[in-house]
């Protein structure tokens, strides 16, 4: 009877144990955990940025002689593209339109981030404070 007692026991034990499997139930995230049954707050999100120009901005640029254009994020030098790029319409986040990286947010389903657009120079073109969401197609398109 102990022992039948116990193995109860155990089985109940696992049964109970195995339906709050903790992890990241967050599709979005970047470590999602399909087999998590509960969140446990692990859940990190890195996101693509695609970073574009249209004709119109690319012609602006080159009659001001403008040949290329510095992208910096959050005050970083992070690429850079010719001026003479540009886009019809604008990219979806399969493409990689002028410029496209990805932004480790963390445990953030969103963050702001700082975006300058500068010539060659060092001349500011454009900047922008960019609110990243997860799990969205980030994009976004340089005016000048």
């Amino acid at each position: 009877m102990k022992k039948t007692l116990l193995i109860i026991t155990v089985l109940a034990g696992i049964g109970l144990s195995s339906c709050s499997k903790p992890g990241c139930t967050d599709i979005d995230a970047t470590n999602y955990s399909a087999k998590a049954k509960t969140n446990d707050g692990s859940c990190t999100y890195t996101e693509k940025l695609v970073i574009w120009q249209s004709a119109a901005t690319a012609l602006l640029e080159q009659a001001d002689g403008i040949t290329g254009v510095q992208i910096y994020i959050n005050g970083q030098l992070s690429g850079s593209f010719l001026s003479t790029n540009y886009f019809t319409a604008e990219p979806t986040c399969s493409q990689t339109g002028n410029f496209s990286t990805t932004i480790d947010m963390g445990k953030n389903t969103s963050e702001y981030i700082t975006l300058e657009f500068k010539d060659q120079n060092g001349v500011l073109i454009d900047s922008y404070l960019y609110l990243m969401i997860a799990g969205t197609c980030n994009t976004y398109e340089i005016f000048y």
